[in-house]
């Protein structure tokens, strides 16, 4: 991922055990099958990460301490660890088969 996408958003703590059941799940399962996917959608991830939030998210953030280092990432434009530009990765190349996996993996359906 360091290759591929900036150290900024290398700030979380995983084992990416879930995220590679999850790329085996949807036929990812070489290294080379896993750098085009990302490659492919690099632009596009990387404009979602710099997105700014709204103000209510921004509140809601700033009141619950929910974001560590938020100032931080608002400064910096970003938002999103690798695990989670793996999973948005994941959503911009399956569409809808990927969201009905993710609701049913979160235990939305």
């Amino acid at each position: 991922m360091l290759t591929l996408f900036p150290c900024q958003n290398d700030f979380s703590k995983s084992d990416y055990q879930e995220e590679l059941k999850e790329l085996l799940d949807f036929g990812v399962d070489t290294v080379a099958k896993f750098k085009n996917l990302m490659t492919r959608h690099r632009t596009k991830l990387l404009k979602i990460d710099s997105e700014p939030l709204d103000e209510q998210h921004l509140k809601w953030y700033r009141e619950d301490n929910a974001v560590e280092n938020l100032e931080l990432k608002i400064e910096k434009g970003f938002w999103f660890a690798f695990p989670g530009l793996i999973r948005i990765g994941l959503e911009l190349e399956f569409g809808e088969k990927y969201k009905l996996y993710a609701d049913k993996r979160d235990g939305l359906l």
